[in-house]
Formats: C-alpha cells, structure tokens, sequence
C-alpha cells in the first residue's frame, strides 16, 4: 500500500474514536500533518508505530507546545521512575518516556518548529533525563534495602559520590538521532556512605551494571 492509502486506512480505523475524531478533523485542517504521517508511513517504521499507537498521545502531542511540554514530559516521567515500586516498572516509564519524546521531538524537527540544533539538545536532554532518573532510582533502591546512606533522600544522586559525566556529542548537547551516548562513571570512596562491610568498587560497579541494563 502506498503511503498515503495506510493513513488513510489509519484515520478509518480511528474514526470511531473521540480522539480520533479530532485527529480526522486536524488533519484535514493542517495537510502539513497529513504529509508527515506519510512520511513516517513510508520511510520510518519506528515513527509511524509511534504516531499510530496511541491516538490520543499523537493529539495531545500536535496540539501542545512543544518545549515547555517537552520539560514537563521529562519531570514527571523522572519523578515517576523515582517511585516506581520495582525494576520493571522504572523501565517501563522510562520506555515510555522515551517513546512520546521521540514522536514530539519528531514532528517539532520534521514539522519545522524547531531548528535542527533545538532538536539536537532535546535528544540530548531526553538521554540526560533518562541517565539522570535511572541513577537515582538506583541509588534509592540501594538505600531502601540499607546498603548506602543518602544525604538527600529527594534527590538520591546529590551527595552519594556517584558520578556519571557525558562526554562526545551528549558532553557537547549535540546528540543526534543515530547517536550512541559515551559515559565516564566515577566514584568517591570518600563522600559514599555505604554500609561498613560494603566495598566501594563492588558497590559502584554492580550499580553501574544495574544502570546499563536500565538504559
């Protein structure tokens, strides 16, 4: 099927739907969306799986605007991770968190409301955020079962002498969409309050192991 026969099929599938009702209705008023929803159905599975998925999110996501939307996606889905209950739900939002910032990302670079360096540094905080809210989920855990005392229960990675430093296009805020993310991940013995029989390295290192299969 061509591109533009599968949005059509799209927008007959959701017809039936409140929100897809309005996306109907938004794209017959704004062909420019239309045309990208194309694009995506002919070039990109990943962006046409993410516009399709959820009908309401792409609509919320079309009417919003964009950056002060894009921070608040990336603060709540950070405190959200924070008080997941466990591994798979912190890895779940995270996945999700993901998934409705890439879509904004796209549609606000493609649809031509952001240059091509606002959307760089927003994949850029997208990595940030999700380095930033895996650590600390981390390090909550680690204090929850007694291992390490945190200094900032709140805020987990302040004052836990756990330190992660970007470096390369994400040290730069200049990630693109193919970029890997390079990290340095350090540690100080000295500022880490763990549990006298705990090992630091030990410690840091089965953290870190902990972190790279979060992200």
């Amino acid at each position: 099927a061509t591109a533009k026969a599968r949005v059509d099929q799209w927008t007959r599938d959701i017809a039936g739907e409140t929100e897809g009702k309005a996306l109907v209705k938004l794209l017959a008023q704004k062909p420019l969306i239309a045309r990208m929803l194309a694009s995506f159905a002919e070039s990109s599975p990943f962006l046409w799986e993410l516009a399709t998925a959820e009908p309401p999110r792409l609509l919320t996501l079309l009417q919003a605007d964009p950056d002060p939307y894009f921070a608040a996606l990336i603060s709540r889905s950070s405190a959200a991770v924070l008080r997941a209950k466990d591994d798979l739900q912190a890895m779940r939002t995270l996945r999700r968190m993901k998934a409705e910032a890439s879509l904004l990302i796209a549609l606000c670079d493609i649809g031509g409301a952001w240059p091509i360096m606002r959307s760089a540094l927003a994949l850029t905080e997208l990595a940030d955020g999700a380095v930033a809210s895996a650590v600390r989920y981390l390090l909550a855990d680690a204090a929850r079962d007694g291992r390490i005392a945190l200094p900032n229960p709140g805020r987990p990675d302040e004052g836990s002498g756990y330190v992660v430093l970007a470096m390369g296009k994400m040290g730069a805020f200049e990630l693109n969409y193919s970029s890997d993310i390079d990290l340095i991940v350090f540690y100080d013995p000295d500022v880490a309050a763990l549990k006298k029989d705990i090992e630091p390295g030990t410690f840091f290192v089965r953290l870190t192991q902990r972190l790279v299969k979060f992200l």
